[in-house]
């Protein structure tokens, strides 16, 4: 028995973090967040690049993006629902997928508009 209760937790601790495991639908929502966070920046780039006038290409990889981002949230909140699983890679899949598909939406709602 450890002589206090720091110690005590401590250990505790560490167990309790060794016997959480990465899920899969975690992991591939942290990918297909970053993957369209990836696809955001570079679609941003060339546009300011191109001065606007992107074509269909980057039309493409926008909607490719959403799709992405819309999927990492939800495999994000489905890798929420699992017991005992490392939280980092699902909370960032679907907190950059979320943000991200509004951001997206947004985007063409203005194109839409104007």
């Amino acid at each position: 028995m450890p002589s206090s209760r720091r110690q005590y937790f401590r250990k505790t601790r560490k167990v309790r973090r060794r016997e959480q495991k990465n899920s899969v639908t975690g992991i591939l929502s942290g990918i297909f967040g970053l993957t369209a966070l990836v696809m955001f920046f570079v679609s941003v780039i060339k546009t300011f690049q191109s001065g606007g006038n992107s074509g269909f290409l980057l039309g493409t990889a926008g909607l490719f993006g959403l799709v992405f981002a819309a999927g990492a949230f939800a495999l994000g909140i489905l890798a929420f629902k699992e017991k005992n699983i490392r939280l980092i890679p699902p909370r960032t899949g679907a907190v950059s997928g979320g943000i991200l598909a509004v951001v997206y939406l947004g985007l063409y709602i203005y194109g839409i508009i104007i």
